[in-house]
C-alpha cells in the first residue's frame, strides 16, 4: 500500500491535536507512546487478543489523567514492558532459554569429562606400552628355550591387542554418547535440537536439488497447548506431553527413515523424502495416533486414573526449485496455521498462490 505522507502527517496533527486537550501535546514521547499502542501493538504476535486489548486500555487510561509529567511517563513505560514481559510467549521463550542454559552447561561437563578421561587413558596407554616394552625384553634377553619363549611373547601381544580392542570400544560409546548429547533436543530426546536440524536441511535441499528428489517437511504442533494443557494441568505435566508426542513422531520418524526434531516450543518438525500427497498421509498417520493416544500423567510418583486426550494440527509443505531451509519450514508452518483457523486435529498441505 502506497504511503501518502500528507495524508500520514495530517493524521499524526490530529493526534496531537487531541495529546495536547489531555495536556500532553510538547512531549513527543507521549505521541510515540500512543502511535504504538493504536497502531503496532495489534501487530503483534507476542501478545494475545486479549492482552492486546488489556494493554491498549491500560495506556489510554492513563493518558485520561492528563498528567504529562516525566515521572508518569516513566510509570506508563513500566506498566508496559510489564505487559510485554508477562505474555506466554515471553514466557515460553524465557523458559526454552533456561532450557537451552542447561543443555549448555550439561555439554561444557560432559566434554570436560571426556577430555579428562582422555588424558587418564593417555596416560595408562602409556604406562601399559612401558610394561609391555620391560616385559618383551625381559623375555627376549633370558636364557629361555624358543620353545618357550615364542608362546610368552603371543601372550604378551595378544594381552596387548585385547587391551586396545576393549579400550576401542570404550571409546567409541563415549564418543556416540558425546555425539548424541551434542545434536539431541535436552527436554525432548531423542529428538533432534535446532542446530540439527538446520544442519539437515541443508543438505537435505541441495540433495534435492542436485538430484531432483523429492522432499517434504511436516510442521506440528499441540492445539490449544496453553490452556487446555498448562493452564489446567501446570507447566510439569505440559512438558510431559511433549515428550509424549516427541516419542510418537520419534518412533515413526525411525519407522520410516524421516528426521524429527523440536523446532521451538510446542512445535516439531519432520523432514521427509518424499512428495507432498506421501507425506501428508504420514502426516495423518501421527495425527491418528496422537488423537488415540491415551495420557495419564504422573502426580506424586503414579500414574492418574483419568487420561489426558490431546491431538495436534499439522502442515505439510513440499520443497519447489529455489526454495531456502527457511522457506520450506516456513511454508509447512503457514499451512499447520490454516488448520489452526479451520478447527484444528487435521492436516493441511501449503499451496503456493496460483497453485491449482
Amino acid at each position: 500500500m502506497a504511503w501518502n505522507c500528507q495524508e500520514k502527517h495530517c493524521a499524526i496533527r490530529k493526534l496531537c491535536g487531541e495529546l495536547s486537550k489531555l495536556g500532553c501535546g510538547g512531549e513527543p514521547a507521549w505521541l510515540g507512546l500512543l502511535l504504538f499502542v493504536r497502531d503496532l501493538v495489534s501487530r503483534f504476535s507476542l501478545l494475545s487478543n486479549g492482552r492486546k486489548t488489556e494493554v491498549q486500555r491500560f495506556v489510554f487510561d492513563e493518558l485520561a489523567k492528563r498528567d504529562a509529567s516525566e515521572g508518569h511517563l516513566r510509570q506508563v513505560l513500566d506498566g508496559l514492558e510489564a505487559f510485554l514481559e508477562d505474555s506466554d510467549k515471553a514466557r515460553g521463550l524465557a523458559r526454552e532459554l533456561e532450557s537451552e542454559k542447561r543443555s549448555v552447561r550439561d555439554l561444557a561437563v560432559s566434554v570436560g569429562a571426556f577430555l579428562r578421561e582422555t588424558l587418564t587413558s593417555e596416560r595408562e596407554r602409556e604406562t601399559l606400552v612401558r610394561r609391555f616394552g620391560n616385559d618383551a625384553l625381559a623375555t627376549l634377553d633370558s636364557d629361555a628355550d624358543p620353545a618357550v619363549m615364542a608362546p610368552r611373547m603371543r601372550a604378551l601381544v595378544t594381552d596387548m591387542l585385547t587391551h586396545y580392542r576393549e579400550e576401542a570400544k570404550t571409546w567409541e560409546l563415549r564418543a556416540t554418547q558425546l555425539e548424541q548429547a551434542m545434536r539431541v533436543d535436552p527436554l525432548l530426546a531423542p529428538l533432534h535440537n535446532r542446530r540439527s536440524l538446520d544442519d539437515h536441511l541443508d543438505k537435505a535441499i541441495a540433495a534435492a536439488r542436485d538430484a531432483g528428489g523429492p522432499l517434504s517437511v511436516l510442521m506440528i504442533d499441540v492445539d490449544n497447548f496453553k490452556t487446555t494443557i498448562n493452564d489446567v494441568h501446570g507447566h510439569a505435566v505440559g512438558d510431559d506431553v511433549l515428550r509424549t508426542l516427541a516419542k510418537l513422531t520419534s518412533l515413526h520418524a525411525e519407522r520410516h527413515g524421516s528426521f524429527a526434531a523440536r523446532y521451538g516450543g510446542d512445535e516439531l518438525v519432520l523432514v521427509c523424502a518424499l512428495p507432498a500427497a506421501e507425506a501428508e498421509l504420514h502426516a495423518d498417520a501421527i495425527r491418528l495416533a496422537v488423537q488415540h493416544y491415551e495420557f495419564r500423567p504422573r502426580i506424586d510418583g503414579r500414574l492418574t486414573d483419568t487420561p489426558i486426550r490431546f491431538t495436534v494440527s499439522i502442515g505439510v509443505a513440499a520443497y519447489r526449485p529455489g526454495m531456502t531451509p527457511a522457506d520450506l519450514v516456513d511454508a509447512a508452518d503457514k499451512a499447520m496455521y490454516r488448520v489452526k483457523g479451520s478447527g484444528r486435529n487435521n492436516v493441511a498441505v501449503f499451496k503456493p498462490r496460483g497453485a491449482s
